[in-house]
């Protein structure tokens, strides 16, 4: 892998065995079916080579069932909610809505367990698009409108002492505009 900036790197939430972890890294290593992406240029008349065994760990399709070898091989790329966290709180204060600190909020939350993507971001791949079959993909605002069972406040990094700060910074990008 090159080396690239934080700038150029996503922040994915990941529920595993129940446990919900974060990872900043490239973008690309999180669609999760490169087939199916491969297939989307084809039909689009792009010719386009097979799947590079380099690329993403030799994984074709991440699923459930190689997910913890993916997991192990993204490790490098995880990234402690607390970290997250603290990066937020020092560039709060002059935040003026959340565009300000966009790079700091999961794009998507890929959840093993229940075989289930949710994203949202503002440009790039249409990552529910290309999962894993059976799975369910949904285009949502998961970190605002996703029920409590499914993403607890207590994972919510941007959530502290009941202050929700992408909520706030949500509502001071409206008042400015």
């Amino acid at each position: 892998m090159t080396d690239m900036s934080e700038e150029d790197k996503v922040v994915v939430a990941v529920r595993h065995h129940g446990k919900i972890r974060w990872f900043r890294s490239p973008r690309d290593l999180w669609v999760l079916d490169a087939n199916k992406w491969r297939a989307e240029f084809i039909a689009h008349g792009y010719d386009v080579p097979e799947f590079n065994s380099d690329f993403r760990f030799g994984i074709v399709s991440v699923n459930a069932e190689n997910a913890q070898k993916f997991l192990d091989c993204m490790k490098a790329y995880e990234v402690q909610a607390d970290d997250l966290s603290l990066e937020l709180a020092k560039r709060y204060a002059s935040a003026k809505s959340w565009w300000d600190v966009a790079d700091l909020f999961p794009i998507m939350f890929v959840d093993f367990d229940r075989h289930k993507v949710a994203a949202f971001y503002s440009d790039g791949a249409a990552m529910e698009r290309y999962i894993p079959d059976g799975w369910k993909g949904e285009f949502i605002d998961f970190a605002n409108d996703y029920p409590e069972e499914e993403l607890p406040s207590s994972s919510k990094f941007w959530v502290k002492r009941g202050a929700d700060l992408l909520a706030m910074l949500n509502k001071r990008g409206a008042e400015a505009s």
